[in-house]
């Protein structure tokens, strides 16, 4: 945390470009104001964009752990983004902790510091507001409860810990935090009959910590889910695809039929339409599964790290690890549930794979010094020069003028023009309004309709262009705002003042 924040004057953090990024900081804001969610706007088709529901309220389609992190680093400091420094910074305390319960104490900071140069300062997990942290916390905090559960005696730390971290994956990937919680509980349950300890160890010691955390975590997601859905047993999520039938999700569910408003709600559900075309032949499955590959060492693992990727197979045969060998695989199959693979997607066992990282290093660490016991230091030293090279030529991929690919530093082109735009008006004496104009061929990922949670009292509103006599509703409502028109899909886009003929006497 203090070496990121050292680097801010070098490597600030870029302003939001990507959808799910707007959208958790309209959950952030959400919070921040003291609400849970926010009144549907008489305007709300206006207002229809990408992972935000506007009916039966208006908020963003996530669960609310991130928003949570977020709001704090906006009550306290007026910056969201501290709230992704501080969770960042608890993740790979976390990962360190749970490598704690597996590994020897050396090999445990090891694995935490490799976490920390490889997607704690420079991944864009810390550097945007995707939202990976959260349920990487809390995939620690469950899988260093699980190790100190098997291999020690039950404590009521343990149980916390693992009800902390579920609490964390309900509030932020409930799919794949449920997913994890059933195979840790078959996981828990075998081992502890194996050792015919299973009647001795499932004692209040353990079980009354994990469920006070528990309960009251489940109880909050069915209150948030009502006062979001008006139905407590239905997320936002739920109420996003019923509403907007985004196809890209659970393969198992078939896509929506919608009639949409918009442009750029339109060629979005065209786009992810065709992601399901993946599951149409064995052979497109076969394709995918390189391209989820690829996807999850990038991120997680890259060029330096890869030697000791290549001895799971030895990692497998230690007992030691082979139970979370066997978890990650398990996570990484059932990703095939779903259409794509983000690094976020697996997020919740970001710490087994430092874990199966780490061990891989230690035969390889044994070999050198076995075979040159005077290697032993140079080995150390050209190891850390490695990985710090490797984060800093990712952290500074942009400020150099590389060309990063998108999982280092995820954006959208339109970033810096919008940033501009809303630096501009944001100067300007009186409130601002910005009807956005589409053409046909837009690309959705360019997506301008973010509004804060309070869309009538912020200083600029976005909105959609509509039909002449909606649009007239809208200048009407909001009269008294100085008025723009933005050409979005322009070269570069264009913003000028709304013209004078549309205007209302």
């Amino acid at each position: 945390m203090v070496i990121r924040a050292i680097l801010l004057p070098v490597v600030p953090v870029l302003p939001p470009s990507v959808h799910d990024e707007f959208s958790e900081l309209l959950l952030a804001d959400t919070l921040a104001s003291g609400r849970l969610t926010n009144p549907t706007h008489p305007l709300w088709q206006h207002f229809e964009t990408i992972h935000v529901i506007q009916r039966p309220s208006y908020n963003s389609m996530y669960q609310p752990a991130l928003g949570a992190f977020l709001a704090l680093g906006q009550k306290v400091t007026g910056n969201p983004w501290v709230g992704v420094w501080l969770c960042t910074g608890l993740m790979c305390a976390a990962i360190c902790w749970m490598l704690q319960g597996w590994l020897p104490p050396v090999w445990a900071l090891v694995g935490g510091l490799l976490a920390v140069f490889t997607i704690g300062i420079p991944g864009y997990w810390m550097n945007s507001y995707f939202g990976g942290p959260v349920p990487a916390l809390g995939g620690a905090l469950a899988m260093g409860a699980l190790g100190r559960l098997i291999r020690s005696a039950p404590s009521p730390l343990s149980g916390l810990a693992m009800g902390a971290g579920f609490a964390l994956l309900l509030g932020s990937r409930p799919f794949e935090g449920g997913a994890l919680g059933v195979v840790t509980a078959v996981v828990l349950l075998s081992s502890w009959w194996r050792q015919h300890v299973l009647w001795q160890r499932l004692k209040p010691a353990v079980l009354l910590p994990f469920l006070v955390v528990m309960l009251p975590a489940l109880a909050f997601t069915g209150y948030y889910s009502w006062r979001v859905t008006t139905n407590p047993l239905k997320m936002p999520y739920e109420v996003n695809r019923e509403t907007y039938g985004w196809p890209e999700n659970l393969a198992i569910l078939p896509p929506v039929r919608v009639a949409y408003r918009h442009t750029s709600m339109k060629a979005m559900h065209r786009e992810e339409l065709a992601h399901r075309q993946v599951y149409a032949k064995f052979g497109r499955i076969v394709d995918t599964l390189f391209h989820r590959a690829f996807t999850a060492w990038e991120f997680y693992i890259g060029p330096v790290l890869t030697a000791p990727l290549l001895l799971l197979p030895l990692v497998i045969q230690d007992r030691r690890t082979r139970v979370p060998a066997l978890i990650v695989l398990f996570m990484c199959a059932l990703n095939l549930l779903q259409l794509m693979l983000y690094p976020q997607h697996i997020s919740a066992i970001a710490s087994l794979i430092f874990l199966l990282l780490t061990q891989g290093l230690r035969p390889l660490w044994v070999a050198l010094v076995r075979w040159r016991p005077a290697i032993e230091p140079r080995f150390a030293v050209a190891l850390s020069l490695a990985v710090l090279m490797a984060s800093g030529v990712r952290l500074l991929a942009e400020p150099l003028g590389t060309d990063p690919t998108f999982w280092e530093v995820p954006r959208q082109g339109h970033r810096d023009y919008r940033a501009a735009v809303v630096s501009k008006l944001t100067g300007r004496s009186r409130p601002q309004l910005v009807v956005v104009r589409y053409r046909k061929d837009h690309n959705p990922h360019q997506e301008w309709i973010y509004n804060r949670a309070d869309i009538d009292g912020s200083k600029i509103v976005w909105a959609h262009e509509m039909d002449p006599a909606s649009n007239r509703a809208l200048l009407r409502y909001f009269v008294g705002r100085e008025t723009w028109l933005l050409e979005a899909d322009e070269q570069p886009p264009r913003l000028v003042q709304y013209p004078q003929t549309c205007q209302l006497p």
